[in-house]
């Protein structure tokens, strides 16, 4: 570098200093103001939540403001010479910083939430401690697991009474494992993090010194491997311990997490695949040398079929994402009509080949992201057939999914003797209401498909005032047309006051204001009116994307003149 990026890069590195300090700076004054609200609310974590989001959004932008800042520090060293080696050395400064901001916001999340549950911990046991009386002869009754829902027996007179637990207790298990278990695992993410940003500078260090950067080899990515078990082995059962589970319980929960974090991102690296016996992603897709130029239609024969274009590249799609799920990517090709993976390269060049123009016009362009919203609802029929077929969707205790999520959207708006009724339409009590939703909700979070998510969503839609924008949408995504066409059914919300709420939302958020308040307060709505208006309109702008800059303006508009109200 020449004196003058180094100077630049001298006000690079002070830069990330000064933007270290102002993190710093704000995480200290809101410990005290989240100290206070432990303080004044040790038996409800909610105005803590709200306030940790808006500290949340302002490190968001801090980390913002230094990204946009590389660019800026970029563009004068290359004005002033050569991109490398001030580029490389840049990156490690910018990485280092990353991780150091997301580690302090990390540790700063978890202390404030532990801080909060041990502020509850004395009401939690005065919870847990309360004498219980039979709902029939008065008499005390004895609780086994007092943070858990139950069926008791009284020893005096024999009725079965169905035990709840105490408000706070719920409060407490809701959502002390998770933080807990967290805290404890900190160094590890941090040292898994660092061990990443290891192999970037070195590969950033190597293209600077005009080499090619080099592949992660195998020995790393399994040391990787063993860095993110351990991360993942120390979270689950922490977590498992406090909630209370099984051994069982935890293996689903680090097999789920461990397929999201590591394997499904490795089985698109070819070292890793050539080390497991499986094709390069290239190869996996490449037309051999010696038949690039022979035509092979596949089962997308374009004089049988006239939207054979437009499925190719539905296939494409479809294709390129289960990539990082080989089985599934091999089933695929087979269920799709191809003979392997040549065949298929082959159909998709002789397409691109016939097709080029075509496909370079707006007209092409338009079938292209067509067929991906195509592949898209394609993609999420494939994912519920497969949890399904693997027993992922099967009932829990006789009680469906659908069953289970239109429970909970009437939950809400119902009072508990009137829920209780609901239960006893589909022959359940509240212990076993609360084993269901500890089931399905063990599902969702070992869920590495979304398919019960998504078919969660289709059984909460409909309820409540909106409960009609919410069907609709979910009618739309289960006949296969999300982001083809908008639901079909009248609009009782409009675009601009949906746009609106949005904005409010958003400035209520950045300010640690409660939201359910703020919209049953200036909207008379619930969080699940919001859910269901939100689908309807989100799918109405998937289908027509010109709505998303009239979304952004007016949402912003809101947004200023709600965060300006007292």
């Amino acid at each position: 570098m020449n004196p003058a990026q180094q100077q630049i890069m001298a006000q690079w590195n002070q830069y990330l200093q000064q933007m270290g300090g102002q993190l710093s700076q704000l995480l200290v004054q809101a410990n005290g103001g989240c100290e206070g609200l432990i303080a004044q609310n040790q038996i409800d974590p909610i105005p803590l939540n709200n306030a940790l989001g808006a500290i949340e959004h302002q490190v968001k932008d801090l980390r913002g403001a230094v990204n946009d800042a590389f660019s800026q520090h970029y563009d004068r060293i290359c004005e002033a010479g050569s991109g490398e080696p001030a580029h490389a050395h840049m990156k490690r400064g910018l990485r280092a910083f990353e991780r150091w901001a997301e580690e302090t916001w990390m540790r700063f999340d978890a202390h404030v939430h532990v801080a909060q549950y041990r502020a509850m911990w004395p009401h939690v046991q005065q919870g847990m401690g309360k004498p219980t009386a039979c709902n029939r002869c008065g008499g005390p009754i004895r609780r086994a697991t007092p943070h858990k829902s139950e069926s008791v027996t009284c020893q005096a007179c024999q009725t079965v009474n169905q035990v709840l637990p105490d408000s706070v207790v719920a409060m407490y298990f809701g959502g002390m494992p998770h933080y807990f278990a967290q805290s404890g695992v900190v160094d590890k993410q941090v040292a898994l993090m660092k061990f990443k940003d290891d192999w970037e500078d070195y590969r950033d260090a190597e293209y600077a010194a005009e080499r090619e950067r080099p592949d992660e080899p195998i020995e790393r990515l399994k040391q990787r491997e063993q860095m993110e078990l351990a991360y993942w082995t120390g979270y689950a059962e922490a977590r498992v311990k406090n909630e209370g589970g099984t051994p069982e319980d935890v293996k689903t929960l680090v097999d789920a997490r461990m397929k999201q974090a590591f394997y499904e991102e490795m089985n698109l690296n070819d070292v890793w695949r050539k080390a497991n016996g499986l094709q390069g992603v290239g190869e996996q897709v490449a037309v051999p040398a010696h038949l690039q130029n022979v035509d092979e239609w596949g089962p997308l024969n374009p004089h049988q079929n006239p939207n054979a274009l437009e499925d190719d590249w539905v296939h494409e799609q479809l294709l390129s994402e289960a990539l990082r799920e080989p089985e599934r990517h091999a089933s695929m090709l087979k269920a799709m009509g191809y003979r392997d993976a040549v065949q298929r390269a082959m159909t998709h060049a002789t397409f691109r080949r016939h097709y080029e123009g075509f496909l370079m016009s707006a007209e092409g362009q338009a079938l292209i992201t067509k067929a991906a919203m195509r592949a898209m609802n394609e993609r999420m029929k494939y994912m519920v057939a497969a949890g399904a077929a693997s027993g992922l969707l099967d009932p829990v205790e006789g009680v469906s999914i659908a069953i289970y999520a239109n429970l909970q959207a009437k939950q809400a708006s119902v009072s508990v003797d009137e829920f209780n009724g609901l239960l006893a339409q589909h022959q359940m009590d509240r212990p076993k209401w609360d084993r269901v939703a500890k089931g399905w909700l063990d599902r969702m979070t070992r869920d590495t498909t979304g398919a019960v998510a998504t078919e969660y969503a289709k059984g909460f839609a409909g309820g409540g005032q909106y409960g009609g924008m919410g069907a609709a949408a979910m009618d739309n995504m289960a006949s296969g047309q999300m982001g083809l066409q908008g639901p079909s059914a009248a609009e009782p919300m409009s675009f601009e006051k949906y746009c609106e709420i949005a904005g409010a939302m958003s400035a209520w958020s950045k300010q640690g204001k409660d939201i359910s308040a703020g919209l049953h307060k200036h909207f008379q709505m619930t969080a699940m009116d919001y859910s269901n208006v939100s689908m309807y309109w989100s799918q109405k702008m998937m289908a027509d994307l010109t709505m998303f800059e009239r979304q952004t303006q007016i949402q912003n508009h809101f947004e200023q003149q709600y965060a300006s109200m007292a």
